[in-house]
């Protein structure tokens, strides 16, 4: 009896003493001292070998050294011990991703949600590989499923406005980072990223993206990156001489990023302050001596000022980066067209863009050029008859190609005030017909029931397809 007892204490010294020492482990993982925990690795018994919790922790240990590959041995081993165990699918999805074994990944996470479809973290994780993938619907329907199961989520809105920046359908992405950032309006980051989109969608996002820069701003008022985003802004609203206080200020605080002088130059420039624009243009012709922008604004500064042969000398270089080559003849037009635009000759810029555009129909950023400097939402707005007729070609032009191209109709929301304002105006004429006139000089006619087709053909409200 006496023999049994001793050899009863002994079995449970042994277990107690397994057991300490992966408690002692998992609290060094937790503690974040991963060398002191892998050290054990070289010295494992058969016992440890098969103690769940200690090759687990040894695992998270690799993990936290970002040594995946040895991590995913020892989950592996952990896996082997219960198949079932939804941390451990988790975690060996997660080192395949960091080891590039998409398949592997894929059926962990599909292995973890088989037994629980609505498992945030595989769900999640998944949504994010097929992120990475390239795959981006799939991500934006995953990200909207744990947005069904979970709740609306600043963090998942912005990863779906990611996806469509990324998919370069823009609007879509301005809707989504706004959507972001209404909840979270403290978050430089996603501040910046949906004013950088409101840029990118040009007038009238422009102006409004001044307001948000202004509320970004009142919760990190110190942030360089908003106060970029800012002076770029201000920029390119034409408010030249506010832009350049705010870039004097960078510059002064020690920014000498390549926009930051380059537009802080641009800024001096068009604010008339020709000799203070020389020094930041001359630190970024430095930088990128190719800039045709750069070498315009610098040689017409020095033009101004006081160095005459050199301004000729800079202004010819920008040329050369200007002249034609028989590949590159049609994009001479899209260079000329910008330069137009840029300088408010909108006529001049829409005829060399839509001739650009014939030569590259499947370029639907050239036609949205063409919209925003043609197309009114209210057409009460156009100046007078021929206008109206050449928005309205460009307007049908731009929703038709945009609707054959296969993208998100969600992209069309902005233009459907624009056509409900024709048929509006078209009813109530009686008109059943309505001229339109190309760029090129050509006309055509569309009826009052094709474009209420094309209405019916985009959503009244963004936010159901979200």
């Amino acid at each position: 009896m006496n023999r049994f007892v001793s050899l009863f204490v002994l079995l449970c010294g042994f277990f107690q003493a397994g057991q300490a020492q992966s408690l002692s482990l998992q609290e060094q993982v937790n503690r974040k001292q991963f060398t002191a925990v892998v050290a054990h690795a070289d010295s494992l018994t058969p016992a440890d070998s098969a103690d769940f919790a200690v090759m687990s922790a040894i695992g998270q240990a690799y993990e936290g050294l970002l040594k995946y590959d040895r991590a995913y041995t020892y989950y592996k081993y952990c896996f082997d011990m219960d198949t079932t165990n939804i941390d451990m699918l988790n975690a060996l999805a997660r080192t395949a991703v960091s080891l590039g074994r998409v398949t592997d990944a894929k059926r962990y996470y599909g292995k973890v949600l088989a037994s629980d479809s609505t498992n945030f973290y595989a769900n999640y994780q998944l949504a994010r590989l097929y992120y990475q993938l390239g795959d981006y619907e799939q991500a934006i329907d995953k990200y909207h499923q744990l947005m069904d199961n979970d709740g609306e989520s600043s963090a998942l809105y912005r990863n779906v406005a990611d996806c469509y920046t990324r998919m370069e359908k823009y609007p879509a992405a301005a809707i989504c980072y706004f959507q972001a950032y209404n909840l979270n309006r403290e978050n430089a980051g996603l501040a910046s990223a949906l004013i950088n989109t409101m840029l990118r969608l040009g007038d009238p996002y422009v102006s409004e993206a001044l307001a948000i820069c202004d509320t970004a701003l009142y919760y990190n008022p110190e942030n360089r990156l908003l106060l970029q985003n800012k002076a770029m802004t201000l920029y390119m609203n034409k408010k030249y001489a506010d832009a350049d206080t705010l870039y004097a200020d960078l510059l002064a605080a020690g920014d000498s990023s390549y926009f930051t002088l380059k537009y802080g130059g641009a800024s001096r420039y068009y604010a008339g302050r020709y000799m203070d624009a020389i020094e930041p243009l001359e630190l970024a012709y430095s930088k990128d001596t190719t800039s045709v922008e750069v070498n315009l604004l610098l040689g017409s500064s020095l033009g101004k000022t006081y160095d005459r042969k050199r301004a000729y000398v800079l202004l010819d270089k920008a040329e050369e980066g200007l002249a034609p080559d028989p590949l590159l003849a049609t994009k001479l037009l899209l260079y000329r067209g910008e330069t137009l635009q840029k300088d408010k000759r909108y006529k001049e810029a829409v005829q060399l863009y839509y001739r650009y555009w014939k030569d590259n129909p499947d370029k639907l950023d050239i036609l949205f050029n063409i919209v925003i400097m043609s197309v009114s939402l209210d057409v009460k707005d156009y100046p007078g008859p021929k206008e109206r007729q050449q928005g309205l070609f460009i307007l049908v032009l731009y929703v038709n190609k945009y609707l054959e191209s296969g993208k998100d109709v969600v992209g069309l929301f902005f233009y459907r005030k624009a056509l409900q304002s024709v048929y509006e105006d078209m009813f109530f004429r009686n008109a059943n017909e309505e001229t339109m006139l190309s760029p090129d000089g050509k006309k055509s006619t569309i009826s009052i029931f094709d474009i209420r087709e094309l209405i019916n053909k985009i959503p009244e409200n963004p936010d159901g397809l979200l």
